[in-house]
């Protein structure tokens, strides 16, 4: 396993670190949050090849199949106390301009848990009102999903799409339902 490398200068790092293994990563200076390993179609990480890896200064690490404890996916308490703790270390000037915000992400697909994204946002919203909160997605979800994702209080949504073909991304992604249409 490649060694995690902290940075004690990069707020998402503290909280990465702090977090139990498998909850948040950083990508920069921006945090993630792993909502889950599980997904409709195949993951992001999955289509990007064999040899992809996530570098080790993300603290990076997939849930696991149970009985093994990284097996247990988070829930909105624990995931808000990690978006606190990274903002609590986060230098923030301005207006906040510089704000890189909380990714909803992972290994798997997040909007599998949009209770838990839903909650999560509301639970940080007590306290820290402006936080801006992203989901990042394969998209494969009825347009309804986006109204529901706005409702919770989600500022962005990037669509993975991993080609513009739909006979090669049905063979890449192996979606459970919808089709490539689905996302474009």
């Amino acid at each position: 396993a490649p060694r995690m490398v902290f940075n004690p200068a990069n707020a998402g790092s503290v909280a990465a670190a702090a977090a139990r293994p498998g909850v948040a990563y950083v990508i920069g200076r921006t945090l993630y949050l792993a909502m889950t390993n599980r997904s409709n179609a195949a993951t992001i990480i999955e289509t990007r090849g064999p040899g992809f890896a996530m570098p080790p200064e993300s603290f990076f690490v997939p849930y696991r199949d149970p009985p093994h404890s990284l097996s247990r996916e988070p829930e909105a308490e624990e995931l808000a106390d990690v978006v606190d703790l990274f903002y609590e270390k986060l230098e923030i000037v301005g207006m906040g301009e510089n704000d890189p915000g909380v990714v909803f992400a992972g290994m798997g697909e997040p909007l599998l848990r949009m209770d838990q994204i839903r909650e999560t946002i509301e639970q940080v919203h007590e306290s820290r009102h402006g936080v801006p909160f992203r989901v990042s997605t394969n998209g494969l979800f009825p347009p309804s999903a986006a109204v529901a994702l706005a409702d919770a209080g989600i500022s962005k949504a990037t669509v993975a799409l991993a080609t513009a073909d739909p006979t090669q991304y049905a063979e890449l992604m192996r979606p459970e339902s919808g089709v490539h249409a689905t996302v474009c």
